[in-house]
């Protein structure tokens, strides 16, 4: 998918955001001890927190792996902005998790980005205006 002259900024903004949550969900994986605090006490669905844990770290690494891939990125951006949000209201802005509202930013942007661009040469636009001109001039 073509993006205009902005490619390059979606692919380094998918890309950073694939890379924190692909690294998050190993992490999470590897080190439940480290994570297992940002859980609520009580889970939904009879879950155990260590359950809920991995299926939070598999979730993270996949959408990781899709914004690094750039495969159904609206839709991932959809999904990562929501978790995002979850992440936030329940724990609260502090200097740990200040961090999540530049990951959801950037998520949002990326549900946000146009997936056309029209390309505006200026000597259309110049070329346009000088013939109206042109055209009141005659009469």
């Amino acid at each position: 998918m073509k993006y205009g002259r902005y490619g390059w900024s979606h692919l380094f903004m998918s890309w950073g955001l694939g890379i924190v949550f692909l690294w998050i969900g190993f992490d999470m994986l590897r080190h439940p001890e480290s994570w297992i605090g940002f859980l609520p006490q009580r889970i939904p669905f009879d879950l155990s927190r260590e359950t809920a844990l991995q299926i939070n770290g598999i979730m993270d690494a996949a959408l990781g792996a899709l914004l690094i891939l750039r495969w159904w990125q609206k839709i991932v951006a959809i999904i990562a902005a929501g978790h995002l949000i979850g992440v936030v209201a329940y724990n609260g802005i502090d200097a740990v998790l200040i961090r999540d509202i530049g990951l959801l930013g950037t998520a949002i942007a990326l549900l946000l980005w146009p997936t056309k661009y029209r390309k505006r040469r200026f000597s259309r636009i110049f070329t346009r205006s000088s013939r109206s001109s042109d055209e009141g001039d005659t009469e």
